[in-house]
Order: C-alpha cells, then structure tokens, then sequence
C-alpha cells in the first residue's frame, strides 16, 4: 500500500511591517467618499459619450481616456483592499 505524500507549502515573509496597517480602514473609509463621487462623475460622463456615440456615430477619445483612468484606479484600490498588495494607492491618480 502506498505510502500518503505530505502537502508542503512555502511562503517567503519579507522585512517585518509596520504596526500603523491596522489604521488601513481609515483610509479606505475617506477613499470610498472620494471614489463615490468620482464614480457618479464618470456615470455621467459614461451617460454624455453614450448619446454622443449614438449622435454623432463616433467615440470621443477625451471621454473614454476619463473612464480608463478611473477603471486603473479603482483596479488598484480593488488589490489594496482585498489585501492583494501592500503599496497603497495615491488619493487620485495622475
């Protein structure tokens, strides 16, 4: 009868972090207001390119820079708060 192999797991652990991580809900708390309005200006930017796509027969390459900028950012916020990265992201990106 075969013998049953053991599950091994490795995990690196860098330099020792910084005991203020517990304060990271904070933050998160202020960015989500910032986010929120952010989110309902780039609803009504999503709202104008629609019926200027639809008027016109054209994408505005001005609008659609806009909500690509907030999609990068909200991605970035998504990794700082489900813990997938430890780099937090500025309050508004560039």
């Amino acid at each position: 009868m075969a013998k049953p192999s053991e599950l091994t797991y490795e995990a690196t652990f860098g330099k020792k972090i910084s005991r203020l991580f517990i304060f990271r809900f904070l933050w998160i708390f202020l960015q989500i207001w910032v986010l929120w309005i952010w989110g309902i200006w780039i609803g009504l930017i999503s709202f104008i390119h629609f019926w200027y796509m639809l008027i016109l027969g054209k994408r505005s390459k001005e609008l659609w820079q806009k909500k690509l900028r907030f999609e990068r950012h909200i991605s970035k916020w998504k990794a700082y708060i489900t813990a997938l990265t430890d780099k937090r992201p500025k309050m508004i990106e560039d």
